[in-house]
């Protein structure tokens, strides 16, 4: 899932990046110009929009242009100005959800799941394999995919973002409660027996980064 923050602190920019990068690929801009010229080259999920960008309330004005160009990005704004009447005039401006500065990063994170959620679509398809999004069902060359429950969080987890490649880190932080009890032999072990339930190999290792779900 590809997401566009932007923000014009450098510093809130980097911990959002730094923060979000492991879920999904992220693009920054610190200002609305810049996160113009983003949205006219790539599809976007969603949009973390500040309204005040440079000391002035503009960020609201990108919202229906976006919507225009990308009707399904969700646009979540996070802002200081946290006020009843904020909130209404940032939803009002075609906005999903609002979220008053400072926030917690677990709860942003969630949020922007519950968004792209409500836009996501019913079917997935990813070379010959089918994911039923909607009844966590894949399928390949016609036969349903028996997985276990972490091999179905593993395999969504990354079927969710297709093209970027995940550490073993990034997958332990996404699907298991306490990571840290987690060894590298643990995620190669499920990875090893998603492989020997598809008549094709859907997950590539990519040696000293990761894995990907490739199109096969």
């Amino acid at each position: 899932m590809r997401v566009l923050i932007i923000e014009d602190d450098s510093k809130m920019r980097s911990m959002l990046r730094d923060a979000l990068n492991p879920f999904y690929t992220i693009d920054t801009a610190a200002s609305l110009q810049m996160g113009y010229e983003l949205v006219e080259s790539f599809q976007y999920e969603a949009l973390l929009l500040d309204r005040n960008l440079s000391g002035v309330d503009e960020g609201m004005e990108m919202i229906p242009k976006l919507k225009k160009l990308q009707p399904s990005c969700a646009v979540m704004i996070a802002s200081a100005y946290g006020g009843v009447e904020e909130r209404i005039a940032g939803l009002s401006a075609g906005a999903d959800d609002y979220l008053e500065k400072p926030y917690d990063l677990r709860e942003l994170k969630m949020r922007l799941d519950a968004l792209t959620r409500r836009y996501a679509p019913d079917m997935m398809n990813i070379g010959s394999i089918v994911i039923d999004l909607k009844k966590g069902v894949v399928s390949a060359e016609g036969e349903t995919i028996s997985l276990s429950k972490k091999e179905h969080d593993l395999f969504f987890f990354l079927a969710s973002h297709p093209d970027k490649i995940f550490t073993r880190d990034d997958i332990a932080n996404a699907i298991y409660s306490d990571p840290s009890r987690m060894t590298s032999n643990t995620i190669d072990v499920v990875i090893s027996n998603i492989r020997k339930k598809f008549p094709m190999n859907p997950i590539e290792t990519i040696k000293g980064r990761g894995y990907v779900l490739k199109n096969v």
